[in-house]
């Protein structure tokens, strides 16, 4: 069997797009791999909230490229990229929701509210 991880809410304030979604996802492996045991392959879907004026051709393609610097094909989760008009936070481009399912082991199951700090590394709340 499985469980699922949905990891949401997660933004990094500064940066291209493209370096923004790198931070983004080297912070999803590790939280993956140290939190659940879990990997990228167990990622089944990501979606980008894109901030107005980010929403375009260009982002996408940036995006999608550093997307297959973490997965490989024929193993890429689902994608959808959404332009809204604004998000909560200032500075970033996009906000993004992770959605994996990682075999299940024998673990405590808790829910933990965690950010990136500026170094890449988590500082729970």
């Amino acid at each position: 069997d499985h469980d699922r991880v949905r990891l949401s809410g997660m933004t990094w304030p500064e940066g291209t797009p493209a370096e923004q979604a790198r931070h983004l996802l080297a912070y999803v492996e590790t939280l993956l791999e140290r939190e659940v045991g879990g990997e990228m392959a167990d990622v089944t879907y990501l979606r980008f909230f894109l901030r107005e004026g980010h929403a375009d051709e260009a982002t996408r393609e940036a995006i999608e490229a550093v997307e297959r610097e973490f997965f490989e094909a024929p193993a890429l989760p689902g994608t959808t990229m959404v332009g809204v008009a604004d998000l909560l936070v200032e500075g970033p481009a996009f906000e993004l929701e992770v959605e994996a399912m990682v075999p299940t082991r024998d673990r405590e199951v808790e829910t933990r509210r965690l950010s990136p700090g500026p170094d890449g590394t988590d500082r729970g709340r």
